[in-house]
């Protein structure tokens, strides 16, 4: 222990807590200790920093502690998911079990079939399509939060998301976890905010987390190795610290400390651990390991935003829509007692940096992708777990069934040979001439073939088990089995989509949230007024500008909702669900033709085929069907102009209907006129001839009694053509009553 003094204040050296650098044995301890006493000196001197205070000193003390705690809990676990990966990567064999087989003589083989279920997950997830939308909180944000789903996608294709995502995504399937970040960046060097996914083996976490997001841990880590000449030029102010801290790792016998483990180290350890001596250039290389640490503090006056579409965020000087929303009183401020991120930088030996967190979320910039979570602590494996005790015991089987059958079992009578070693090499040669001494008998040769069958049964029986632990069958990778029928072959694919939706899910879940944080960085960063290039699927570029001063363009003033808008699906279910669609098509064709064509643009949509986005643009152009994802509140201008086409094609037939049916009912009209004209006329016609009739009938008999009947005669004859006329004139009249009985009629029928 050495202990020096500046400014009143006493600074320790603990020797046992920094790693122990190659060389250390051949310097004196104390030489040793004077130098980190000059280093923390000329730190003081050149600057009293605010981190070599007590209250900084500790505070380092305590992440480190915490640091050190998860590194020693989670190592087991940590090991075991460098283990998984190694089989993924052909490495199943241990040392100690090549060691033997090569004293045997017994070839180490390795039957992969682990990577091949693998490789099956990590493709449906390359192939499987997620999307997304930004939505806004207020109607008047619609605008903006269409500029702000194309600027998240261009920010996507600058950062390469796509490939970042798959990369976590295959951290999480074969170890059990996987990284996402995202965070602000150097306008110089790239995109503003940037996007990428982080490996497994430089995290640590708070185990005590329970939730999927860790909004309950405490705190999460990285630990990164850099070179001293970089940190130098990070945190020039810690020149000291950081020379203390840097280990020369060009002597070649580099070895791993307290501060990391195999799984953290192991590049670090295969890239530095060589015969530096064959080399006579000089390539020393110090190396610093640096900690990053985002811890949650109690703040217990933090500034809220109550009310408005920011409630709940810190608030944050910098951002024009905190200020609109409490000047336009749709917010107010208030202090609550709140967990606030900070941020600690740091190598063992102090705190290289310590400073609130600059992101306005209030969450870590880390996002987990999980695999499946053991339940008793928590700790994170992958599909691999499952399978790897199977795998080796295929490869060790496979081994054995080779070793009995390519070698031989002789005996031999003692000096039946002169040499036992040459008919040991003549015995397992094909070829091979074994001379034996006269007086003796032939050696027995044989070759034990049954336990070889053995092993090559019980390797099926692997290869089956691997496939029914893992869940990806036959019928998931388009092998031919049993199944016959197409609906079997739908259920075993469904089976294995089912053993593996979970993957998907928590990829799903992971991409929610690493979306959100991703969503506030760009309403917090993107402030300035800039052009970025959107291109479409043809390759097509269209120039968007933002903060131009159109309210339209304004990213940081609005807020706005990530949400995912498409589903994900495995290839495989993919391509039996669009069969069984144009199965349903074929049947509807024959009877409802018209009702294939109004959805076959959902038909293609639903298929994996070239240039499918144009294919179903043009079949709604054709058709008139709007796209059903479209926002019915603001279309775009090709929908504004289809259904302004559409509603003039519906004017133009309607007045043409129109046409036709006054055409028709003027027909009718004129019809029934005449037809009305026609009976008016019979009926004047029948009268008349009626009237001339009885009037002669009159004259010849002299008898005004049947002047009676004759007004009967009239009123029938009007009631059956259907007019309204009058008695006709000059036929006399006779009250009733006066007509006399009729005489009777002779059978001839003439009155008597």
């Amino acid at each position: 222990m050495f202990e020096i003094e500046h400014q009143g204040q006493i600074y320790h050296s603990d020797q046992a807590r920094r790693p122990s650098a190659p060389g250390d044995s051949y310097m004196d301890a104390q030489e040793k200790e004077i130098q980190w006493a000059e280093k923390v000196t000329a730190d003081q001197n050149e600057d009293s920093h605010a981190l070599d205070k007590p209250d900084a000193i500790e505070k380092h003390n305590v992440l480190m502690g915490h640091y050190i705690r998860e590194l020693e809990r989670q190592s087991e676990n940590r090991a075991e998911m460098a283990m998984d990966e190694d089989f993924y990567d052909h490495i199943q064999w241990t040392e100690e079990e090549l060691a033997v087989l090569k004293a045997r003589g017994q070839a180490p083989i390795v039957f992969n079939m682990i990577q091949t279920s693998v490789n099956w997950v990590l493709g449906s997830q390359r192939r499987a399509t997620m999307d997304y939308k930004i939505l806004p909180r207020r109607k008047e944000g619609l605008k903006p939060a269409e500029r702000k789903t194309e600027l998240l996608k261009h920010n996507r294709d600058e950062n390469r998301s796509e490939y970042e995502y798959a990369k976590a995504f295959t951290d999480a399937v074969k170890a059990g976890i996987g990284w996402l970040e995202t965070g602000q960046a150097s306008p110089e060097d790239g995109p503003i905010v940037f996007d990428r996914s982080e490996s497994w083996r430089n995290m640590l976490w708070d185990s005590t987390s329970q939730r999927y997001d860790l909004s309950d841990a405490r705190y999460v880590a990285r630990s990164k190795w850099l070179d001293l000449d970089i940190c130098r030029a990070l945190w020039p102010k810690r020149k000291g610290l950081l020379e203390l801290s840097a280990t020369n790792v060009s002597t070649g016998i580099y070895a791993l400390d307290e501060m990391g483990d195999e799984p953290m180290d192991s590049q670090e350890i295969e890239h530095f651990n060589n015969e530096y001596g064959r080399s006579r250039f000089n390539a020393e290389r110090m190396r610093v390991r640096v900690i990053e640490m985002w811890f949650k503090m109690p703040q217990a006056d933090a500034k809220i935003i109550r009310g408005g579409q920011f409630n709940g965020e810190l608030f944050d000087g910098w951002s024009v829509g905190h200020h609109r929303e409490l000047i336009d009183g749709r917010a107010t401020l208030v202090a609550r007692p709140r967990e606030v991120i900070m941020l600690a930088i740091m190598t063992d030996a102090g705190l290289l940096d310590l400073r609130e967190s600059p992101y306005r979320h209030n969450k870590f910039p880390f996002t987990p992708v999980w695999g499946y979570r053991r339940a008793r602590d928590g700790m994170p494996y992958g599909i691999i777990r499952g399978m790897r005790d199977i795998n080796r015991d295929l490869n060790k089987r496979a081994s054995k069934a080779l070793h009995h059958l390519s070698t031989t079992r002789v005996t031999v009578t003692r000096g039946a040979v002169k040499d036992i070693e040459e008919l040991r090499e003549e015995a397992a040669r094909p070829d091979g001439v074994i001379i034996v001494e006269p007086g003796f008998t032939q050696p027995e040769i044989s070759t034990d073939t049954n336990v070889a069958a053995a092993h090559v049964d019980m390797m099926n029986r692997d290869a089956a088990m691997i496939q029914a632990v893992g869940g990806v069958t036959d019928e998931n990778m388009g092998r031919s089995t049993n199944a016959t029928s197409g609906k079997a072959i739908v259920a075993r694919q469904d089976q294995g989509q089912l053993a593996t939706s979970m993957f998907f899910d928590n990829l799903r879940q992971s991409r929610v949230i690493h979306g959100e944080k991703h969503l506030v960085n760009i309403e917090q960063f993107y402030t300035d007024e800039d052009t970025f290039r959107v291109t479409n699927s043809r390759g097509h570029a269209d120039w968007k500008p933002i903060n131009d001063g159109n309210p339209d363009n304004a990213i940081s003033e609005f807020k706005a909702d990530f949400i995912i808008t498409e589903e994900d699906w495995r290839a495989s279910a993919r391509q039996a669900q669009a069969e069984e669609l144009l199965d349903l098509m074929g049947k509807l064709a024959a009877t409802a033709p018209q009702l294939v064509i109004k959805t076959l643009d959902l038909v293609i949509e639903a298929l994996d085929v070239p240039k499918r986005d144009e294919l179903v643009k043009r079949i709604r152009q054709e058709t008139g069907v709007t796209d059903p994802d479209a926002d019915p509140a603001n279309p775009d201008p090709e929908t504004i102009a289809m259904m302004k086409q559409k509603e003039e094609a519906a004017a133009m037939a309607k007045r043409g209907m129109e046409a036709e049916l006054g055409d028709k009912e003027a027909k009718t009209r004129k019809t029934n006129a005449e037809a009305a004209r026609a009976e008016a006329g019979l009926a004047n016609d029948t009268i008349a001839q009626v009237k001339a009739s009885l009037e002669a009938a009159i004259a010849i008999a002299g008898a005004p009694m049947v002047a009676r009947a004759a007004d009967q005669i009239l009123a029938r004859a009007r009631e059956e053509s259907g007019l309204s006329m009058p008695a006709p004139e000059g036929l006399p009249q006779m009250p009733a009553g006066a007509m006399p009985a009729p005489a009777a009629m002779p059978q001839g029928g003439v009155p008597l």
